[in-house]
């Protein structure tokens, strides 16, 4: 398990060198002039060059990583390198703060967002699988397949519409304001609103990933209720709650657990469409809007925190299914 955990360890930071390298390449293609986007509208190709030289953006791109990994921009007299403590991901020119910082801020809606989309999903794709296995074949079934590929062919940004029309317009409409439209409330503020804002977002997130997840578990069941294990369960006289929950769910388990690291990190690296819709300022809103203005050091940092997202999320699963299964750890 030691080998496997190291492997995967130097996988992961291999990965992120080489989203760093490409990230900060392709923002150097992308952006011919970026001296030109921060400097002062109007401003004369003297002051273009004088911002190009302060930044160091005359230089090779490479020369430029390399400044930008060990020392950064000179703010207030302080290292902003990524390899120094604490790492610094850059300084945003658009917004005069420091990228950490920045994303930083923002970092608590999406995780709030990512984290409550899961939980939705999970518990109502997990509770949806079972019983579509417990009834295979039969109406409950098929009726769960069926909003399951309902969920799977809508697309996210219809079905935040549908849901912020019926549930905030409609209901608000009638009298019933239960949820806002659009805003968010930090949970260190007031659990409830927190709670209020997010619920609708959530959802929608999870409406796609509840189908995905509900196909999985039931798959995942029905090879696991085929083996031998099971029958002498049965036979053992064992209800079939306990088969189901404490036997067959438990063996299915690792490909949900799985799917379901990376479908969060996916989420966590920016649910642009989910927080456009319901105007939550979170990463991947703030990120877009940073590669439209040509802020390229937030451009890189926010691709860098995905990354890093992604790869930590990997490594977590690829950990948990190694110490859940006993064999992969010889």
């Amino acid at each position: 398990m030691m080998k496997n955990s190291l492997s995967t360890l130097v996988r992961s930071t291999t990965t992120l060198v080489i989203v760093l390298i490409l990230s900060f390449f392709v923002t150097r293609v992308a952006y011919r002039n970026p001296a030109a986007m921060l400097a002062p509208r109007n401003a004369t190709q003297d002051v273009i060059d004088g911002v190009a030289r302060a930044l160091r953006l005359d230089e090779p791109w490479y020369l430029q990583l390399w400044y930008y990994l060990y020392r950064g921009p000179d703010i207030q007299g302080a290292p902003m390198g990524l390899f120094h403590w604490p790492p610094a991901l850059g300084f945003s020119f658009r917004k005069q703060a420091p990228v950490t910082d920045l994303i930083l801020a923002k970092a608590p809606v999406t995780i709030s967002l990512a984290l409550g989309a899961l939980v939705i999903w999970m518990t109502i794709g997990i509770i949806a699988g079972v019983a579509a296995s417990r009834w295979q074949g039969r109406l409950v079934d098929h009726v769960l397949a069926f909003f399951a590929y309902v969920g799977l062919s809508v697309p996210t940004f219809l079905s935040g519409i549908l849901i912020s029309y019926f549930l905030f317009f409609q209901l608000t409409s009638h009298g019933f304001a239960w949820f806002p439209s659009s805003g968010y409330v930090p949970l260190t503020e007031n659990v409830v609103e927190w709670a209020r804002h997010l619920l609708l977002p959530c959802a929608t997130l999870a409406i796609a990933e509840i189908g995905i997840f509900q196909r999985i578990v039931r798959a995942g069941m029905l090879d696991v209720l085929g083996q031998d294990y099971i029958r002498t369960a049965r036979a053992k006289g064992l209800s079939e709650t306990r088969i189901y929950l404490s036997h067959a769910l438990k063996s299915a388990l690792n490909p949900i657990i799985t799917l379901g690291g990376l479908e969060l990190a996916v989420i966590m690296g920016g649910a642009i469409v989910t927080e456009t819709i319901f105007g939550l300022d979170g990463v991947g809103r703030m990120a877009i809007n940073a590669a439209l203005d040509g802020d390229f050091p937030l451009v890189i940092g926010t691709t860098i925190f995905a990354s890093s997202v992604f790869v930590l999320s990997t490594l977590t699963v690829d950990l948990m299914v190694q110490w859940r299964d006993p064999a992969r750890q010889s």
